[in-house]
């Protein structure tokens, strides 16, 4: 599938927007950032384009809190974080998350470290706030233990990596492109992948005053993040090609990346909002959150979905 330049479904004429901000992260929608896809589109209507880069979903959505950007991708659990700070966040679209084989907890391969249940009082690294800590919640629980049991220390993904390579964390909960170059660069061993525990998946979001002045550019928007997404799925070598001196990763592991990955949107459903009350609830109930998240809070309209969700999105529900 070719990345649609059509310009026909695009109608800003009822929005005063003319610059779209947009967050990004290099895990998840980077090729669009590259192909320029959104520039493509929406020049030509008067409407400026531009990027910023964040290194995971929290800063992201702080960054959408303060008015410093538009809209921007993060998993499922950055949110309910985000809205038990009182967010006025609004979910666009429900987008995959990671694959089981994308995520894991790992230890170094000399570790004394054998199954889930050794981590109790240990010096566990990962970043609080990223979906990875519903991850690690969802492990723990298995074997019995809480997040108050490990010693959690929260790192960005880069200090994660650093700390559990000096040997300063005893366990490392990690998601690529940091887990694959791990595994491939790394004498290390995997405590638990994703494999059987399933999440929401991440969402698009952005403030609820631009999404409700915004609708006809939001859809714009929307259309190219997913068409962008099945070019990707459908040209992964490419992608690859277009991405590995980004990240500075070679493009065969570049493109082994990219086959961990899904890219795909659905739209907020009945079924899609009670996932994620789920997981904000089990955040709370584990004093995880300070307080109870309602996700409705953060739901647009019928009529506004029906206007900013791509046609093709739309049609997969039927």
């Amino acid at each position: 599938m070719a990345i649609s330049t059509a310009l026909a479904s695009c109608n800003t004429k009822n929005s005063s927007t003319k610059l779209v901000r947009l967050g990004y992260q290099n895990s998840g929608d980077l090729i669009a950032h590259e192909k320029k896809v959104m520039e493509k589109r929406l020049t030509s209507q008067g409407v400026g384009v531009q990027w910023s880069l964040f290194v995971s979903g929290p800063p992201l959505l702080e960054a959408l809190d303060v008015g410093s950007i538009d809209l921007g991708p993060t998993g499922e659990t950055p949110p309910i974080f985000a809205q038990a700070s009182g967010s006025n966040l609004v979910y666009l679209a429900n987008i995959p998350g990671l694959t089981a084989e994308a995520k894991a907890i790992v230890v170094p391969n000399d570790s004394s470290i054998r199954t889930l249940a050794d981590l109790k009082d240990k010096k566990v690294a990962y970043a609080r706030g990223t979906a990875l800590t519903y991850f690690l919640v969802k492990a723990l629980e298995e074997v019995g233990l809480k997040l108050s049991d490990i010693k959690s220390v929260n790192l960005t993904t880069p200090d994660g990596r650093s700390a559990f390579l000096n040997k300063t964390v005893d366990a490392f909960v990690a998601s690529d492109p940091a887990l694959l170059q791990l595994q491939k660069e790394s004498n290390i061993r995997t405590l638990r992948d994703g494999k059987g525990i399933d999440t929401p998946g991440g969402y698009y979001l952005a403030s609820r005053e631009f999404a409700k002045n915004n609708l006809d550019l939001l859809k714009a928007i929307l259309e190219e993040y997913y068409n962008v997404g099945q070019w990707t799925n459908n040209n992964r070598r490419e992608a690859a090609q277009i991405l590995a001196p980004k990240l500075k990763i070679d493009v065969p592991t570049m493109e082994l990346l990219l086959t961990r990955r899904n890219f795909d949107m659905k739209p907020i459903t009945e079924e899609v909002i009670n996932a994620q009350q789920q997981v904000a609830d089990l955040l709370y109930q584990l004093k995880i959150i300070p307080k109870q998240v309602n996700v409705r809070l953060g739901i647009l309209t019928p009529e506004q979905y029906a206007a900013i969700t791509p046609d093709a999105v739309r049609n997969k529900v039927h």
